[in-house]
């Protein structure tokens, strides 16, 4: 037996015989149909360059260490970044199948990246005015609505101790020092 995201992942082609329905359907090939979704190579090209920015970053780290804490911090958090981006290239390289094939993202869906982008610079923009503190929970918060989050509540509960929690992770733990308001 077929399952059912299997069996309805792809039009069925039927070959008709004297009026009868086939026993044997074949799947019909994404190069048959004209409006097959293509693979998307921008993913891969922007997880390859990803990778390289993250190997640079590493390299110069290696260059400048000065002990064997900046090999500890910095080369696994840029390998473990790199082959992150190049594993998510090459996953989303893959033409989408079953309903992801034929569902068209809604306008609003497409423009979430962009929107996380903006944020991003945003908040790097706003860290050493505003505080790590403070700009890190309006990230988080920022981050949550963009994704779809409305309730302020579990926004304000996310974003609050997430930013207290990474401010003493950055500031005592690993000793960083850093333009904070209030922690």
């Amino acid at each position: 037996m077929v399952p059912l995201h299997q069996r309805y992942a792809m039009p069925l082609k039927w070959r008709f015989g004297e009026g009868q329905m086939p026993e044997n359907s074949e799947r019909i090939d994404h190069a048959e149909r004209p409006d097959a979704p293509r693979r998307r190579w921008g993913a891969l090209v922007f997880g390859l360059c990803l990778l390289g920015v993250m190997a640079f970053y590493a390299w110069s780290v290696i260059e400048v260490s000065r002990s064997l804490t900046d090999y500890l911090l910095i080369v696994p958090a840029a390998i473990v970044g790199a082959l992150a981006a190049l594993w998510a290239g090459i996953t989303d390289l893959k033409p989408p199948r079953g309903l992801m094939a034929i569902a068209r993202p809604r306008l609003r869906d497409e423009a979430k990246p962009l929107a996380l982008l903006v944020l991003t610079v945003l908040y790097a923009c706003a860290a050493p005015f505003a505080g790590f503190d403070i700009a890190t929970a309006l990230f988080i918060a920022g981050a949550l609505f963009v994704q779809g989050e409305r309730t302020w509540w579990k926004i304000a509960l996310a974003a609050l101790p997430g930013a207290a929690l990474i401010t003493w992770a950055f500031t005592d733990l690993l000793l960083v020092r850093l333009p904070v308001t209030f922690l």
